[in-house]
Formats: C-alpha cells, structure tokens, sequence
C-alpha cells in the first residue's frame, strides 16, 4: 500500500516527479534480485525515450537538486557498476542504411 504523502527523503519521494501539465514523469522499471551464500543484490534496469528523464531521478536520489535531500535508499545500498545503452528506433537505423 503506498502512503498518501511521501516522506521528502524516501525513495519514491524522490523519484517520483510530474511535468509542468501535473503528469507524472514515468520510465519503465524492472529489477531482479540475486544471491549467493556469500553476497546479494538487484539487478535493475530502467527504460525511457528520454535519458533527462532517468538524470531527473538519480540526481534527486543523490541530492544533486540543491533541496538538501537525498534518498534514504542510497544510505544502507551501494550501486557497484551503472550503464547507459542506447537503441535508436527503426526508422533512424534504416536511414543509417543500418536495416535490411
């Protein structure tokens, strides 16, 4: 059950954010745990037409806004590696000749 007010330093408080229309910014989001004896974490992955919208959220996980807050996530987590791919739409690629 998701509260109706966020805490300003939980993890969808945030990430959670809204365009200059009151539409919440959205990207598609997966994760999958995994574990050992030994070690554990998340795998996750994050999909959007727009990367300013992924910088948006991770600045604000990291209090890069200048509000003084961060993500309560990032206190007891550590990300150990991060990648940025990128998959142009079709029609770009077969302007690029790139498409058979």
């Amino acid at each position: 059950m998701e509260l109706e007010d966020l805490p300003a330093n939980s993890h969808l408080g945030r990430v959670v954010h809204t365009d200059e229309t009151g539409d919440e910014i959205e990207i598609y989001r997966r994760s999958v745990p995994y574990g050992t004896t030994t070690e554990a974490g998340l795998y996750f992955l994050a999909f959007t037409d727009d990367l300013a919208k992924i910088d948006l959220m991770l600045g604000s996980m990291f209090g890069a806004t200048g509000d003084g807050r961060h993500d309560r996530l990032v206190g007891f987590t550590e990300t150990v590696s991060g990648a940025y791919y990128f998959a142009p739409p079709a029609e770009t690629l077969a302007a690029a000749g790139l498409l058979t």
